[in-house]
């Protein structure tokens, strides 16, 4: 059995980061300034404690470090560099394809580590990956014309991408361990 528990925990706290960069405007810039951070920190506090929690994850495990590790960093870069809402969208779009090249490479390793492996959690993780991309791509080629629209591109991504943790944290809950073939 899984402890998916800090994955939920994670990605709900990436969604809460989402919905605080959408109505930031209602909240305050101040408001969500403190609290999109927050959310990241949490959030890769409970994805590297999960990557703890289930050591017996091969693959998984390093992933889930550096995904944790690296939303830490992000929070702490997005907390304390940008000065203006330019800025914090480039950042989100650095990140937002940091992500999505994880993913991807995650996927390649899993299918060059030999171990048996779900197909449809492989599948998700390269949809995932390239999604975080594509957003990218589109965060960036939005904030030039318009930075509130991507101020809601940037918000409604982070927003699925927690989802998808949620989700992903459900799937995997039931999956049983093989001797570390994750």
């Amino acid at each position: 059995m899984n402890k998916t528990n800090y994955l939920t925990f994670s990605g709900m706290a990436m969604a809460l980061a989402g919905i605080f960069m959408l109505i930031s405007a209602n909240i305050g810039i101040g408001t969500a300034k403190f609290l999109v951070p927050a959310m990241f920190a949490l959030g890769g506090i409970m994805a590297w404690l999960f990557s703890e929690a289930n050591k017996h994850h091969k693959i998984a495990r390093p992933y889930h470090l550096l995904q944790g590790v690296s939303m830490v960093a992000f929070a702490f870069l997005i907390g304390v560099m940008p000065n203006t809402l330019a800025e914090f969208l480039r950042y989100i779009t650095y990140f937002m394809g940091f992500f999505g090249l994880i993913e991807i490479l995650f996927g390649f390793m899993a299918l060059n580590s030999g171990h048996k492996l779900n197909i449809s959690i492989l599948i998700s993780r390269f949809v995932a990956g390239f999604f975080n991309l594509i957003g990218a791509v589109l965060i960036l080629a939005t904030v030039v014309t318009d930075e509130l629209s991507g101020l809601l591109i940037a918000g409604t991504l982070v927003l699925l991408g927690g989802l998808a943790f949620v989700i992903f944290a459900f799937r995997i809950r039931n999956i049983k361990v093989r001797g570390g073939a994750d």
